[in-house]
């Protein structure tokens, strides 16, 4: 898939999926300003910004790691062959989401078991930092509930992690995570506004579909591949020929 559409499409994630992370982080949020009720506004914003910077920092390490770990393994297979599988699991991802926003399919859900275990022991953690009343506090609260259980989260993290690169998986990560960041500080009449629309069905119907079109568009070039009888394949076993070497990069 492009790089840029790539992009795109984990900060629409993020916009479309704000009201669920809302569900899983809103409760953090809306403490960041517990023990502070005769504060300003700025301060309270300072905290928000700063727990959010903290959670952008851990998605993007995520991204960062995951990718890089599967490019590790990806260097053994063929570069074509590879190919196929990443962009197939990328467009799987993408109509995976997409259902959970038009017709509320619920799989990703069951996806959030899998970082159960180290939850455990990362929550306890996270709850001594509370309640909030510095910037410091804030940013290290936002890193460590970065990693909570969330089957959006854990979703886009597979796509950055097929994303080909660490530096491209990181991007993919933080890209998600900016899209998530008006909601989730909901300081602003703008941020206020972006979280009603984000809720309509309107929003998701549009964002779903979207990213149901992406996710097809993504599938369609692979699985003609395979449909073909993998053609490119033999270019690993047998001398290429000129329109072999045209099609490498």
């Amino acid at each position: 898939m492009n790089p840029e559409l790539t992009l795109l499409a984990a900060l629409l994630i993020g916009l479309a999926g704000s009201p669920h992370c809302l569900g899983m982080c809103g409760g953090i949020a809306g403490s960041l300003g517990a023990g502070m009720q005769g504060g300003s506004t700025a301060s309270r914003l300072g905290l928000a910004l700063s727990y959010n910077l903290g959670r952008l920092a851990s998605y993007t390490f995520m991204g960062a790691v995951a990718a890089g770990v599967v490019a590790a393994i990806g260097a053994t297979f063929a570069i074509s062959t590879w190919a196929v599988v990443l962009r197939l699991l990328t467009a799987a991802i993408l109509i995976a989401v997409a259902a959970h926003l038009l017709f509320n399919w619920t799989g990703l859900r069951r996806i959030e078991a899998v970082g159960g275990r180290l939850w455990r022991h990362i929550g306890p953690l996270a709850q001594r930092l509370l309640p909030v009343r510095t910037p410091g506090r804030a940013l290290a609260l936002g890193g460590l509930w970065g990693w909570l259980p969330c089957g959006l989260v854990y979703t886009v993290l597979v796509a950055a992690a097929v994303s080909g690169s660490a530096l491209s998986g990181a991007a993919v990560m933080f890209a998600f995570g900016l899209g998530t960041l008006p909601a989730m500080t909901g300081v602003t009449v703008f941020g206020q506004a972006l979280r009603r629309w984000q809720g309509s069905r309107n929003a998701r119907l549009i964002t779903g579909s979207v990213l149901l079109v992406f996710g097809l568009w993504t599938a369609a070039s692979p699985a003609m591949h395979l449909l073909s009888g993998g053609g490119h394949e033999h270019g690993h076993t047998m001398q290429p020929s000129d329109d072999n070497g045209a099609h490498h990069h």
